[in-house]
C-alpha cells in the first residue's frame, strides 16, 4: 500500500491554515440559511468584512481631518470671565511730595476688594502657507484613504473568491471520495465473501479492507478541513453563528469563464493599476510634505477683534443693574515674520526634498516590479490551464482504468495487486485534478487583481 498517496490526497483541502470561530452547536436560535453567488457574497463582504467596516470608518475619519482643517482658517470666537478678591488690596508708594513732603514715600492702596472682567475675541486668520498647504494635504490624505479603501475591498473580494473556489474544489473531492468509498466497500464485502469459498487468500481481504480503512480516514479528515474553510468564509464575509451559508455557484460555471486568449493577451497599463495609483497618492503627499516645509520661511498674518466690560466692587454686588460696568473695544492685527531659525527650518526642508527624490527610485521600482509580475502571472496561468487539460485527460484517462480492473477483478481476471495499484492510480490522479481545478482558477484571481484597470 502506498501511504505517500493518501499524504497528498486532497491537497487543496491544507490551504484552510487561517484559525475561524468556532460553530456553537449548543445555540437554541433557529439557524438563518443565506444562500451566496460569489457575486453575492464579495457583494455581502463589503458590507459586513470586520476590516472593511474598519476601513471605510478611516474614510469617514479623513472627511472629519479636512473639515478640522479647513475650520482652522475659518473665524474662531472664544469668551471668558475673570474674577479676581483682593483679600489685601495691593499697596503702592508715592512721592510725599504731592502732599507737601518732599523727600518721604508715602503708602497707597490702589484698587478695589472685588473685580470681575467679561471679555470676548475674535480672530480671523487672513494668510498663512502652513494653512494652505495644511488643507492641501489633509484632502489629498483623503483621497488616499479613498483609494486605501478600494485596494481593502479588492483583497476582500479576491480572498472570498479564493476561499469560495476551495470549498467548491473541496466539495467536488469529497463527493468523489464519497462514491469510492461506496465501490471500496462493496469490495471488501465481495473479497469476503470470495475468501470464504476459497477464491482469494486472506491476505486480499486484508489489503482490501485496509484500503477501506484509509479512505475513511481521508474521507474524515478532508470533511474536517473543509469545516475549518467553511468558517473561514462565514469569518470574512461577518457572518455570524447563527448564520448558515449556502454556495449557489460550482466549479463549472467557474472553470466556463476562463478565457486564456483574453487574458494572456491583455495589454498592461501600469498607470492603471491599482497599487502605482495608490502610490502615486502616496506620493502626492509627499510632495505635500515638502511643500508644507518650505511654508515655514512665510510670515503669518491675522486679525482679532476683542471686546470687554470690567466691574470693580468694595461690596460683592455684580448683579445689581444700577452699578456701572466699563466697556472696552479693540481691533488690529498679528504678523509674525520667521527671520533666523539657526538652520533648522533648512534641515527640514532638505529632509522634505530628499523624501520626495526617494519616491523617484520607489516609482520606478514599482513599475518595473508590476511588468515582471505581470509577466510571471501571465506565465503560471498558462502553465496551470496547461497542467488543468493535462490533468483532466489523467483523471477521465484513470477512473477509466480502475472501472476496467474493477470488472476484471470481478470476473477473476485480474487479481486483487492489480486493483490495489489501478485503485491508488485513481486517487492520486484525483488529487492532482483537484488541485489543478484550484491552482487554474486562483491563477486567474491573481492575474486579474493586475490587470484590472482602476
Amino acid at each position: 500500500m502506498n501511504y505517500k498517496l493518501f499524504s497528498t490526497l486532497f491537497i487543496t483541502c491544507l490551504f484552510f491554515w487561517q484559525l475561524a470561530p468556532a460553530q456553537n452547536p449548543s445555540s437554541v436560535k433557529a439557524k438563518e440559511v443565506m444562500t451566496f453567488s460569489l457575486e453575492q457574497a464579495q457583494a455581502y463582504a463589503y458590507e459586513n468584512n470586520y476590516d472593511l467596516k474598519n476601513s471605510t470608518t478611516d474614510v469617514e475619519i479623513a472627511r472629519k481631518m479636512v473639515k478640522q482643517n479647513t475650520a482652522i482658517g475659518l473665524p474662531q470666537i472664544n469668551a471668558g470671565v475673570d474674577y479676581m478678591d483682593n483679600v489685601i488690596i495691593p499697596t503702592m508708594l508715592m512721592p510725599g511730595v504731592i502732599i507737601g513732603k518732599p523727600g518721604t514715600m508715602i503708602p497707597v492702596q490702589f484698587g478695589t476688594t472685588y473685580n470681575s472682567t467679561i471679555k470676548g475675541t475674535l480672530t480671523q486668520l487672513i494668510y498663512s502657507g502652513q494653512y494652505l498647504v495644511g488643507l492641501q494635504t489633509a484632502r489629498a490624505f483623503l483621497e488616499t484613504s479613498k483609494q486605501k479603501n478600494v485596494r481593502d475591498k479588492v483583497d476582500v473580494r479576491d480572498q472570498v473568491a479564493d476561499i469560495y473556489i476551495r470549498l467548491l474544489v473541496v466539495d467536488e473531492g469529497i463527493k468523489i471520495l464519497d462514491s469510492t468509498y461506496v465501490v471500496v466497500s462493496r469490495l471488501v464485502e465481495e473479497a469476503r465473501k470470495s475468501y470464504q469459498v476459497g477464491l482469494i487468500e486472506d491476505i486480499d481481504v486484508d489489503q482490501a479492507d485496509l484500503n477501506k480503512s484509509n479512505l475513511e480516514a481521508t474521507i474524515t479528515y478532508t470533511k474536517n478541513l473543509r469545516n475549518l474553510g467553511y468558517a473561514s468564509l462565514k469569518f470574512v464575509l461577518g457572518l455570524n453563528d447563527n448564520q448558515e451559508l449556502v454556495q449557489s455557484d460550482n466549479l463549472d460555471f467557474f472553470i466556463s469563464q476562463v478565457n486564456r486568449d483574453a487574458l494572456i493577451n491583455q495589454q498592461f497599463d501600469y498607470n492603471s493599476n491599482l497599487d502605482y495609483v495608490l502610490l502615486k497618492k502616496s506620493d502626492y503627499l509627499t510632495l505635500m510634505q515638502y511643500k508644507l516645509a518650505k511654508t515655514a520661511y512665510q510670515p503669518t498674518l491675522s486679525g482679532f477683534l476683542s471686546g470687554s466690560t470690567s466691574a470693580n466692587r468694595n461690596s460683592w454686588n455684580f448683579f445689581n443693574t444700577s452699578q456701572v460696568w466699563f466697556p472696552s473695544v479693540s481691533f488690529g492685527f498679528s504678523l509674525q515674520i520667521p527671520i533666523w531659525s539657526s538652520g533648522s527650518r533648512k534641515y527640514s526642508v532638505d529632509q522634505a526634498r530628499l523624501n520626495v527624490e526617494k519616491t523617484k527610485v520607489t516609482d520606478e521600482k514599482l513599475r518595473v516590479g508590476l511588468e515582471l509580475q505581470v509577466a510571471t502571472a501571465k506565465t503560471d496561468f498558462s502553465n496551470a490551464y496547461e497542467i488543468y487539460l493535462n490533468k483532466v485527460k489523467g483523471f477521465q484517462t484513470s477512473l477509466k482504468i480502475y472501472k476496467k480492473t474493477m470488472e476484471k477483478y470481478n470476473q477473476g481476471m485480474a487479481g486483487s495487486t492489480d486493483l490495489n495499484q489501478r485503485y491508488n492510480q485513481f486517487l492520486a490522479s484525483n488529487s492532482d485534478y483537484m488541485q489543478s481545478i484550484y491552482t487554474l482558477l486562483s491563477q486567474k484571481i491573481k492575474l486579474n487583481k493586475l490587470m484590472e484597470k482602476y
